[in-house]
């Protein structure tokens, strides 16, 4: 079982020392003092690299009665302190300017305001209108290897828009939080602290000890490598030699950061005895699939799509049994929440209910859906001091197991069919505001975008088409699920040719009247989720 608490917000939030400032000599403060960072002049962006040398220059201008000022980062929590970054202490004032070059701690802050605030206010508690400065935004990327500089794990943090976002590897804790920042009064709503839609070793279910791993390859437990190093060389002490995740990142123009992972499925050589000992696990052989990872944090940060694929690499078809993740805890700044965590699940009835101890769920459909989890399940649909994640998948787990002994920790059952040589496709979305109106918005996107829409080739919009037979062709390219199992034109199936694992193309030839018409084309997936594309032309 695993337990959310205070520090791990302060690690969302990007605050490393929630302590107050320093508290040394200064000169009273009063009626008249202020402070002004005039370096940076205004909303800046820094990349953190963990490990590395991180700075930030930061010049400014106070009233004559200041001599030493604390160069702080200060975002506000509803209902609670706010937190404070300490970037530098004591900061000497001289005839009414200071400069430093500020370091920032090791665990940075994400979004908050600097502020060059008097030594000797308190910057968590104290009035901080007078001390003025700029957004600071900070994204952060970090691998996670072991002591022969091997990668298992990544961790990352980014802000975009008035979004927070932290992740790391399926192994660990995958999507960890979304949060909503309201810039420029950097004010964070109440967080809903979550582990969603990840992989880690340990298996969840209704009796609450792990029997097996989170994923079985071939009925095989199988493991990524943080579940490698945490769990098999690090909680069992096996001497294993830890396998390699690929991690690799990027950032778009617009701001979006995508995350791609990749690894082999291992499983321990002689049997698969729970947990593992030297005797059953002396060394690590491959399942023959490899599992990949696409997270990419979009639309202004309150949401990640999420493209898991199975991949077979030794030609064999195999069989996959994962069970994903899940858990959320309401957490305040303030120290203990009240209130319930509350769940709504798909094609149920709609209303924020608490779990049951051991709880299995069932009767999501088949395609599609979304489950909402409420921070609180007693706090009103537009209230701020809550907050409202939605889990989307591209299609429904078998069950949602809740475990026996924490209502707030949940798996996803799955079973997956790689073919030989072939990939099998699951998706998901992870989608965060503090309404739940907004947050069922988001969550009604991530569905439209489980199916990738169709691509027309041929003919091009506005096309002059000479006689009543139209043809029609384009272009396919896997969704979440994989690739689209029919498409329709006009009411009419097209052809599809598979010309990849991830790609096809299709086409269509039908009779049309006369005059100016719209194509539609309209590409579904194995569970029904659709996407369209249209185009209009004119017969003649």
């Amino acid at each position: 079982m695993r337990t959310l608490t205070r520090v791990a917000l302060a690690g969302i939030l990007g605050v490393s020392a929630l302590a107050g400032p320093s508290l040394g000599a200064s000169a009273a403060v009063g009626s008249g003092t202020f402070t002004k960072i005039t370096t940076p002049a205004h909303t800046v962006t820094k990349s953190f690299t963990p490990g590395g040398t991180n700075t930030l220059q930061v010049s400014g201008v106070t009233s004559l009665d200041v001599t030493q000022v604390d160069i702080d980062c200060v975002t506000g929590i509803l209902g609670a302190p706010n937190l404070a970054s300490h970037f530098a202490t004591a900061v000497p004032v001289t005839s009414g300017s200071f400069s430093v070059a500020a370091v920032f701690p090791g665990s940075p802050p994400t979004n908050c305001r600097l502020r060059a605030v008097p030594v000797g206010v308190d910057p968590t508690t104290d009035y901080l209108g007078a001390y003025s400065g700029p957004i600071l935004y900070t994204n952060a990327f970090g691998e996670n290897s072991d002591a022969s500089d091997n990668v298992y794990g990544f961790f990352a943090q980014n802000e975009e828009g008035d979004g927070v976002a932290v992740v790391a590897d399926a192994g660990s804790c995958g999507t960890q939080a979304l949060v909503t920042v309201e810039a420029p009064q950097m004010i964070a709503s109440a967080v809903l602290l979550t582990c969603l839609f990840s992989l880690p070793a340990g298996n969840i279910g209704p009796s609450g000890p792990s029997t097996h791993s989170s994923v079985q390859v071939d009925g095989h437990d199988a493991y990524l490598p943080a579940g490698v190093h945490d769990f098999l060389i690090g909680s069992q002490g096996l001497p294993l030699t830890q396998p390699l995740l690929g991690v690799t990142r990027s950032v778009a123009g617009n701001g979006d950061v995508t995350i791609t992972e990749s690894a082999p499925l291992m499983r321990c050589s002689v049997s698969d005895v729970y947990p593992p000992t030297g005797v059953s696990c002396p060394s690590l052989v491959s399942t023959g699939v490899r599992f990949h990872r696409v997270t990419t944090f979009w639309r202004n940060g309150h949401q990640a799509k999420i493209r898991d694929t199975f991949a077979s690499v030794d030609g064999a078809a195999h069989s996959v049994g994962a069970q994903y993740f899940g858990a959320g805890v309401n957490e305040t700044a303030g120290g203990t929440a009240t209130g319930s965590v509350g769940y709504s699940f798909p094609r149920h009835s709609g209303s924020f209910l608490a779990a049951s101890l051991g709880e299995t769920v069932t009767g999501f459909g088949k395609g599609a859906g979304s489950l909402l989890i409420r921070s609180d399940l007693h706090a009103g649909a537009d209230d701020p001091q809550a907050d409202t994640v939605a889990g989307t998948w591209s299609r429904p787990p078998s069950k949602v197991i809740f475990h026996s002994a924490a209502q707030n920790e949940f798996g996803m059952a799955y079973r997956l069919a790689v073919p030989a040589g072939g990939v099998a496709f699951l998706g998901f979305g992870y989608s965060e505001r503090w309404s739940t109106v907004d947050a069922k918005t988001l969550a009604t996107l991530a569905v439209r975008d489980m199916v990738v829409a169709p691509t027309i080739t041929s003919p091009h919009q506005g096309a002059t088409v000479h006689g009543r037979s139209t043809t029609v062709k384009g272009v396919l390219k896997a969704g979440a699920n994989g690739l689209p199992t029919s498409v329709n034109v006009n009411g009419h199936a097209a052809k599809i040719i598979r010309t990849g694992s991830a790609s096809a193309t299709y086409r269509v030839t039908f009779k049309e009247a006369l005059g100016r018409h719209r194509i539609k084309v309209v590409a579904r997936d194995s569970v029904g989720t659709k996407a369209s594309a249209s185009i209009t032309v004119t017969n003649t």
